[in-house]
């Protein structure tokens, strides 16, 4: 009777020891290495600011951080702006905050050419080869492709030839060495190729898009309103405490901190969607 009362008294504090976890997902982008050592910082500060345990729930993509969420298994996650906007077409995400990263909560995606390439314009552009990242790159596919479009290009017969390249890196070597003559990225991908020693000196900018949100801090539907208030606080209030400042000197990645965001922050990114057709 004695042994059965424990084990019955083990079972319940296990469970009210997991029902005071918070789970914090994030999509893999980098190894799952460099995530845990960007992102434990982070959850570390918010344990303390809200007085609950916040463990990090690394997804093996943003479908599957969507259905972990959908599911009340993950409780908050970090979306990018596409993936956010898709899972929030479910009804059972919400957004709460949005990153911040080098002071800003926006950033321009990039069409870059080399110096002497005699490429002046967008226009000079046609019959010329160009590299995107992927098709599912925000500032390596998504937005340039939307500009282009919005501004008459035909992708189906602007270009000689338009690639894949894989990834940012790869955009930024093509162009560099010539193998094609202008690509899509963004200035943190150039930033990192230069600290790798890339010869970016070589490059320039011909064309932005418009800016382009950071990555979107959402909740699950139906999460205690009362928690989701601490998260919030703690996330904007990031740069204000020792402990948060001690996150923002560890980050790889430059966040500087959280603003408040709310759903219309992404109309911009759905409007995009449409003009590329999605």
């Amino acid at each position: 009777m004695i042994q059965a009362i424990l084990a019955l008294a083990i079972v319940n504090i296990a469970a009210s020891a997991q029902a005071q976890e918070l789970k914090f997902g994030f999509a893999p982008v980098l190894n799952e290495v460099d995530v845990r050592a960007e992102v434990e910082p982070l959850t570390a500060y918010l344990s303390s600011a809200i007085g609950r345990r916040v463990n990090l729930y690394v997804a093996k993509d943003e479908r599957d951080l969507r259905v972990q969420m959908e599911a009340g298994v993950v409780d908050v996650g970090s979306f990018s702006p596409v993936a956010y906007v898709e899972a929030a077409r479910g009804g059972k995400i919400r957004v709460i905050a949005q990153s911040v990263l080098n002071g800003s909560a926006t950033y321009p995606g990039l069409i870059i050419k080399r110096f002497d390439s005699h490429i002046n314009s967008l226009a000079d552009l046609e019959g010329k080869r160009f590299a995107f990242v992927d098709s599912k790159s925000i500032s390596g596919f998504v937005y340039p492709r939307a500009m282009l479009i919005d501004k008459g290009v035909n992708l189906e017969r602007f270009f000689k030839e338009a690639i894949f390249a894989g990834s940012h890196e790869k955009v930024i070597a093509a162009v560099l060495l010539g193998t094609v003559h202008a690509g899509a990225t963004d200035d943190g991908a150039v930033a990192a190729a230069k600290a790798k020693g890339l010869p970016t000196f070589d490059l320039e900018v011909l064309a932005k898009t418009e800016p382009i949100p950071y990555d979107a801090i959402a909740v699950r539907v139906g999460l205690d309103d009362v928690l989701v208030s601490q998260v919030q606080t703690a996330l904007v209030g990031l740069g204000s405490t020792p402990a948060g400042r001690h996150v923002i000197l560890r980050s790889r990645r430059k966040l500087t901190g959280h603003v408040l965001a709310d759903d219309s922050f992404f109309d911009a990114v759905r409007r995009v969607e449409k003009v590329g057709g999605k």
